[in-house]
């Protein structure tokens, strides 16, 4: 097998495994498809390249007139909010809004069917041959296909950032353009003057009216509900109701707790009182002087006496005698003093006695107080409670009067401040000029526009696409293989060489180098550690290169290494004659040496029992043992849609099974499914060999892809 020229042109197989399916698609193989397809591409390709052609040959050119609007907002707009205000000068989004109401003004039935009218049915649209079928079997009558022609042939816009709106019209023919763009014009700003004629004060004013009288109502209401509930300012008066009776309960709280006080005080006073003894000790004296005794006081005036009569009288005077005696007197009492002894003992009235009798009466007038005081401030706190209670079911009422009159007062100074400025502009509206204004007539901006080229363009541009598509369409649709790498993909099978490769007919010995490659690559192949012997060739539907390929390995097996190789066609239709002096029956099959030296061939399949589908496995697989020990290599060849279904017997019996897949011819589904049966029948699939392959290509395009 030869697989340069397949490795120059298409690149190297990816790897056997896991992953090695996926390769991506690339430009070549994206020029491969569409040349294969190239009839479809082509044709497909043509419509819109012919549509392109017809539509630059029909085209004609269009004139387009252009005129410009500019919206004044101002108070004359109905819609405007605060409708007195001043505000600054710039393009509010109201502003936008009444811009926007005036293009949907323009492009209105009622305008557009004016101006129809106006300018004629016929001589805008002419019929056209067609135009009695379609009015005999048409669902529309020609007024709205006329309406639905001009909306096509109308363009309003409005200039981004600005209040100004461009109207365009177009048409083939420029001064029917130029008519009919400043018909529109006219016709929108009549219709528009017959829109905003909406006087709008009287009815305000009485809406003015009832807002006013149902206000007064609601006041009187609400003076009617404070005068019966006594309220002056609602909110003070809550506060000061929930504070009186918080303070009405908070002295509740304090009135009892100081009467639990007193009634123990009263109690654990009498219990003391009744304890107390009448009398207790005052004080006990003893001393060696009784009251009034003041000895030591008279010795010291007498002392004294003595001492001035001393410096008054003679030593031995009578007044000094007299003195003496007294001082000796005296102290001779003081002398005697400890001889006599006083003792005093006294006992008083318990004070304690007065001091709880007077607390107890004290306790006793203080709880009777308490008592009277909780009476009063309980009827204090039920005054409180109600007048709270009052508040309560006064404040629903008062809440739903105050928010109604808030409404009403609200709605009534709306209502007032827009009737006085309907009126405003109901006086001015005479004098005053429209909001939109004309800037632009239609004649003084014509433009003309021709579509050959860019039909021309978008008719190859289309053709381009359309034939991408098909091609692409049909590449997902076709069941066949154009590349090897489709056939991996699609079985997770190798490619192990190509046979009979078209673009390589010319080269005589292409095919012998094919075969040989192929059959170095099985030899060399080995099937868990042992080397490969038994081949099968198997093909999805029958190919009349099956058996030249099969035949070509097995000859440069015994060429190439001087193996004994057995070749079992399968596919041959006829027996071959048995009369040959060679031929033995050998492991169930009539064989006999071929013109190759080495090489024998089957030559009747009637009488080989290792082809008889009825024959068992285990007997199979003996009777292959035995062709073993007598060939050194076997190599089969077969089809899936043989009706005995004996190559479907080999698939196990060999060491390995190569399918033959045949370029553009080869469907997928069959090549899978037999991919699919060689498995289930426990054979091992070693890969595929591509036959018939041709490069779709042109060489120069393979050298720059």
């Amino acid at each position: 097998m030869s697989g340069t020229p397949a490795a120059e042109f298409d690149g190297p197989a990816p790897p056997v495994g896991a992953g090695g399916w996926a390769s991506g698609l690339t430009i070549r193989d994206f020029l491969i498809s569409a040349f294969f397809h190239i009839r479809v591409v082509i044709l497909f390709g043509l419509i819109p390249i012919a549509v392109g052609v017809g539509a630059a040959t029909l085209a004609k050119t269009e004139y387009t007139a252009s005129s410009l609007l500019m919206v004044i907002v101002s108070r004359e707009v109905t819609n405007q909010q605060n409708i007195t205000d001043s505000g600054p000068a710039v393009l509010s989004i109201e502003g936008l809004k009444q811009v926007e109401s005036e293009v949907q003004i323009i492009e209105s039935a009622d305008v557009i069917r004016a101006v129809i009218e106006d300018i004629g049915i016929d001589r805008l649209y002419p019929p056209g041959p067609l135009a009695r079928l379609r009015d005999l079997f048409g669902t529309t009558g020609p007024m709205d296909r006329a309406i639905a022609r001009f909306r096509t042939d109308l363009r309003v816009s409005v200039r981004d950032g600005s209040n100004v709106i461009d109207v365009s019209f177009t048409l083939p023919d420029r001064d029917l353009a130029v008519e009919t763009a400043d018909k529109l014009v006219q016709v929108f700003l009549a219709r528009r003057r017959a829109i905003m004629q909406n006087p709008t004060a009287r009815f305000l004013r009485l809406e003015v009216d009832r807002f006013k009288r149902e206000l007064n109502e609601a006041d009187s209401a609400v003076e009617l509900l404070k005068a019966r509930t006594g309220i002056i300012d609602f909110t003070q008066d809550a506060v000061l109701a929930a504070n009186q009776v918080d303070a009405v309960v908070q002295r509740r709280r304090q009135v009892a707790e100081r009467r639990v006080a007193v009634t123990s005080q009263i109690t654990e006073a009498e219990r003391q009182l009744k304890a107390q003894p009448e009398t207790v000790f005052d004080f006990g004296q003893t001393a060696d002087s009784a009251g009034g005794d003041d000895d030591n006081a008279l010795l010291s005036r007498l002392l004294v006496e003595r001492d001035r009569i001393a410096m008054q009288y003679a030593p031995n005077g009578s007044m000094m005698r007299e003195i003496n005696r007294k001082i000796e007197t005296v102290r001779q009492q003081i002398a005697t003093r400890n001889q006599r002894a006083y003792q005093t003992t006294r006992d008083v009235r318990n004070p304690s006695i007065a001091y709880l009798s007077n607390m107890i009466l004290s306790l006793r007038i203080e709880a009777d107080a308490l008592g009277k005081q909780e009476k009063e401030l309980a009827d204090q706190q039920q005054v409180a409670e109600k007048r709270l209670s009052e508040l309560r079911v006064a404040e629903t009422e008062l809440v739903e009067l105050n928010r109604r009159r808030d409404t009403l007062n609200e709605s009534y100074r709306e209502y007032l401040r827009r009737a006085t400025a309907a009126q405003i502009e109901e006086a001015a509206a005479t004098e005053r000029q429209s909001s939109v204004r004309l800037v632009q007539d239609a004649g003084a901006a014509v433009t003309s526009r021709n579509m050959r080229l860019p039909l021309l363009g978008a008719g190859l541009l289309g053709g381009i696409l359309f034939g991408v598509a098909a091609g692409a369409v049909a590449a997902a649709l076709r069941t066949s293989f154009i590349m090897p790498h489709e056939a991996e993909r699609g079985l997770e099978l190798p490619m192990l060489g190509e046979y009979g490769n078209l673009s390589r007919a010319e080269d005589d010995n292409d095919a012998d180098r094919d075969v040989g490659s192929l059959a170095a690559l099985l030899l060399d192949t080995e099937v868990d550690g042992a080397p490969l012997r038994r081949m099968q060739f198997l093909v999805p539907d029958p190919d009349e290169a099956l058996a030249p390929l099969a035949h070509g390995v097995a000859t440069e097996i015994t060429l190439q290494r001087g193996l004994r190789t057995l070749f079992v066609d399968l596919t041959a239709p006829g027996a071959e004659p048995a009369s040959d002096l060679g031929a033995r029956d050998t492991g169930g099959l009539l064989v006999a040496p071929s013109e190759v030296p080495l090489l024998w061939t089957l030559r009747d399949r009637s009488r080989s029992r290792l082809l008889d589908i009825r024959l068992s496995s285990a007997e199979a697989r003996r009777l292959m043992d035995e062709l073993g020990a007598t060939f050194e290599a076997i190599v089969v060849c077969g089809t899936a849609r043989d009706a005995e279904a004996v190559g479907h017997r080999f698939e196990e019996l060999v060491d390995g099974n190569v399918l033959m897949l045949r370029a553009e011819k080869t469907r997928k589904a069959p090549a899978i499914a037999l991919r699919d049966s060689v498995i289930d029948n426990g054979g091992v699939p070693l890969g595929f060999v591509f036959v018939g392959r041709r490069y779709i290509l042109p060489d120069w395009i393979y050298r720059l892809a």
